[in-house]
């Protein structure tokens, strides 16, 4: 799928829905205050800050606003990012120095639970507001595709889908009328009554795909582009991208078409080194009695090691060494033969059954992120023989590696753990490594973590 950056009108108004949620979070908060009869103090204007800023971070690219899905979903994707925001609120709370810390946690409470109510339908009136905006017949634009393909295809669907953008498309120019027209849209016509058509400016916005280029009719169509008032789009097609998502990008003031890269890096890694040493410290003071009685149990439940060390790619594919506790018996691999776990393997002990169902053998990966070989969050580390296996089967397999491989994954909250019995299922958990690498963030990584929480208390693909 095919990204770019927001164009300005689109970041003015999420700008104006971010400044418009972090206001009513703070004027959920005087209420709470007022309410429960607490002064204002200094103390609480750095909790204050906090609040603003995380509130306006998190919704501040809340593409559900415009996006085509329903408003039911909006409202629970809002949900899910208020929760965010209270996490870091309260991370705040326990950091700052409080006046009244009791008095503020009954505050804060409180606050968490009352500023949804006022935030929901804050949002839902932001998106009936845009769609009314954009979509007013007035202000509509119409389209035209030229020579689409798959990723025309798709725009198209979303953009019928969503009043919001504005743009209502006409139909398509091709060489020959398409066997399956494109989500029903209907042909206009060929490509020189496509220049036909855009002399006459019938159309607002062109969307041109890349193939066009390889054609005689380029040079004509976008002559005539140059003289028209159309807003114009280049698409790319082309089967050698095959899955390559492509983003727009510019580097040293050329503009360039990215197919790949991450965003963790400069300060964005040093967040993200910050946040590992943070919560990998936490997890750790919470979980060091508990790592004891594992490393008891798996010592006494059967002969062999405490931890398994296995050999995995990591940042960049070099080897690294992964440590989890040993929750099978000791055996000797085939050497070059892949033996991934399945349900009801007779090689997991009982106590490393319940291990993995929690994912509790995982916990000494904690070490690997305090020596810098992992994070807490990126894409799983696969042992070296599978690797040797999959890069030689999936084109782009070894781009997961462009960063740190993780603890938990993006991959793994959205159901894509477990054994991997057909490479169909190992081809999606790439395209969601993939994915995160690309559009990283903190919120991001906090989002993860809190769904792996949940699947530590239930998931069925876990065995």
């Amino acid at each position: 799928m095919a990204t770019s950056r927001l164009p300005s009108h689109q970041r003015m108004f999420y700008s104006m829905a971010a400044i418009g949620a972090a206001a009513i979070a703070l004027l959920c908060h005087a209420a709470t205050s007022l309410y429960f009869g607490r002064q204002p103090s200094n103390e609480d204007g750095a909790l204050l800050l906090v609040i603003a800023l995380a509130t306006g971070i998190a919704y501040y690219r809340f593409e559900q606003l415009l996006s085509t899905r329903t408003m039911a979903f909006m409202l629970w994707r809002a949900i899910l990012t208020w929760s965010q925001v209270v996490m870091v609120t309260l991370l705040a709370f326990i950091l700052l120095p409080i006046e009244h810390r009791n008095l503020g946690r009954e505050i804060l409470q409180a606050w968490a639970f009352l500023t949804p109510v006022a935030l929901l339908p804050g949002l839902a009136l932001m998106r009936l507001s845009a769609q009314h905006l954009y979509g007013a017949s007035q202000y509509v634009r119409r389209a035209i595709f030229i020579m689409p393909g798959f990723q025309a295809q798709t725009l198209a669907i979303r953009l019928r889908r969503s009043p919001a953008m504005g743009i209502l498309v006409d139909g398509y120019f091709d060489d020959t009328p398409r066997p399956e027209p494109l989500d029903s849209l209907p042909y206009l016509g060929n490509l020189p009554q496509a220049v036909e058509h855009l002399k006459e400016q019938k159309s607002n916005v062109a969307f041109i795909s890349m193939t066009l280029m390889k054609t005689p009719y380029a040079q004509p169509i976008m002559n005539q582009l140059g003289d028209s008032t159309s807003a114009i789009y280049l698409i790319p097609e082309s089967p050698a991208l095959g899955d390559f998502e492509v983003s727009v990008s510019n580097m040293a003031g050329v503009p360039l078409l990215r197919l790949h890269d991450t965003q963790i890096l400069g300060i964005a890694r040093g967040i993200k080194r910050c946040m590992d040493l943070l919560f990998a410290g936490l997890m750790l003071l919470a979980a060091g009695v508990p790592m004891l009685i594992i490393a008891a149990l798996v010592r006494l439940s059967s002969p062999g090691p405490i931890l398994f060390r296995q050999t995995r790619y990591g940042l960049d594919g070099e080897p690294i060494q992964v440590m989890k506790f040993r929750s099978m018996y000791t055996h000797q691999p085939d050497p070059g033969k892949i033996h991934q776990a399945t349900r009801g393997d007779p090689r997991i002990t009982p106590v490393g059954r319940i291990l993995r169902r929690t994912s509790l053998d995982e916990l000494p990966q904690l070490f690997n992120v305090f020596n810098g070989s992992m994070s807490l969050v990126g894409p799983r580390p696969h042992a070296a023989e599978h690797n040797e296996f999959y890069r030689q089967q999936i084109r782009g397999y070894m781009l997961r590696h462009t960063v740190k491989p993780g603890i938990t994954g993006w991959a793994q909250v959205n159901g894509l753990r477990g054994e991997t019995d057909t490479l169909d299922k190992m081809m999606k958990r790439v395209e969601y490594d993939r994915y995160y690498i690309q559009h990283w963030s903190p919120w991001l990584d906090i989002r993860i973590l809190f769904m792996t929480l949940r699947l530590v208390v239930h998931d069925s693909k876990a065995y």
